[in-house]
């Protein structure tokens, strides 16, 4: 296992844009000056692992630049991670667990350069095991009963992580669903409809919008599970833990820049910030 912790930022780095308060229901989420306080008692859950292994494969001919790991991409000045990684430390976030497979080596020194307190982990993957393959590997570092997983190639204007933060403790997995009808507010998608979905990528009216509170437990008994050594989150895991798990509807305002399109949207945004 390799944690390490965060090195003083060096002057002159760039930093992400600010990020907007946020409220979902009676929990506010005020940043000011860098600092975060919870209208809520303390954060119940610490714990947040990235997929961000991820190759910006279908971006190697307009970035010019083969096998570039996506999350690692730069917009108006500084890396996407930065951006994920501050949103993550003013909600309450202790501790990083960063999948990042053979490339880890390079988000180590990333990381390693930064300011963030924050401690980070980076499980050794030799060989790439898939999103869901992968999880397999977290379980001498989780020390909570439950654990944020987050794509770490999708940016959200507004941090999605405390809508599961104070999730009452059921102990079931949450998944957080996107809608499209433009309603405020949180709800649970009916087991009736979440049945119908073959796996994440298949979910009908509703989106998968890549960020879900795991039960711990997911990851202790792995090998019961009777997945393969690589597999997939959204479409195995999912198969596994579908009916056992909530799935929490909200107006999630994301963009994934594994496309072109979603690329030069996610460009304009964050440079527009930061003029």
């Amino acid at each position: 296992m390799i944690s390490v912790p965060c090195s003083l930022v060096k002057k002159g780095r760039s930093v992400p844009p600010p990020i907007k308060p946020i409220r979902y229901g009676i929990l506010v989420l005020n940043i000011i000056q860098g600092n975060a306080t919870l209208g809520t008692s303390e954060l119940e859950t610490k714990t947040l692992v990235l997929l961000a292994g991820g190759k910006a494969s279908r971006l190697n001919d307009f970035l010019n630049a083969q096998g570039q790991i996506k999350c690692l991409s730069r917009f108006g000045g500084f890396v996407f991670l930065d951006y994920l990684l501050k949103q993550a430390q003013q909600s309450g976030i202790q501790h990083v667990i960063l999948l990042a497979g053979p490339d880890r080596d390079s988000l180590m020194e990333h990381v390693s350069g930064k300011s963030y307190s924050m401690r980070f982990s980076f499980p050794e993957e030799p060989v790439r095991l898939g999103t869901g393959g992968a999880l397999a590997l977290i379980a001498p570092y989780l020390k909570e009963r439950s654990f944020i997983l987050s794509n770490a190639d999708t940016f959200f204007e507004e941090c999605p992580f405390p809508a599961l933060l104070k999730r009452p403790t059921s102990g079931k997995s949450v998944f957080l669903m996107g809608r499209s009808d433009g309603i405020q507010g949180l709800e649970l998608v009916s087991k009736g409809e979440v049945q119908k979905w073959s796996d994440l990528y298949n979910t009908e009216k509703y989106k998968y919008v890549g960020v879900a509170l795991l039960n711990s437990d997911t990851v202790y008994g792995w090998d019961k599970l009777g997945l393969p050594a690589a597999c997939s989150f959204e479409k195995d895991v999912f198969g596994k833990i579908r009916d056992d798990s909530d799935f929490l509807l909200g107006s999630f305002a994301e963009i994934d820049f594994g496309t072109r399109e979603g690329y030069l949207r996610l460009k304009a945004h964050l440079e527009g910030e930061l003029v």
